[in-house]
């Protein structure tokens, strides 16, 4: 039986982990507009697509009731 965690602490993990897809979105994307030598398509559209999963994996980890 997993112990449930403070709300504080979820939350905070919850904003590290979007923050770093965000981040990692954006610096694969910058990697690949480099790589490619192209404007920043790439840089702006990985962004998006890391915004996106944090979103959705941030509501899915605040959506689990064992964690409450």
């Amino acid at each position: 039986m997993k112990k449930a965690k403070g709300p504080g602490l979820l939350l905070i993990g919850v904003g590290s982990l979007l923050t770093s897809m965000v981040v990692a979105g954006f610096l694969l994307g910058y990697g690949v507009d480099v790589l490619l030598d192209t404007q920043p398509i790439f840089l702006l559209s990985f962004g998006l697509l890391g915004f996106i999963g944090g979103i959705l994996k941030a509501y899915k980890i605040l959506s689990d009731p064992e964690l409450h």
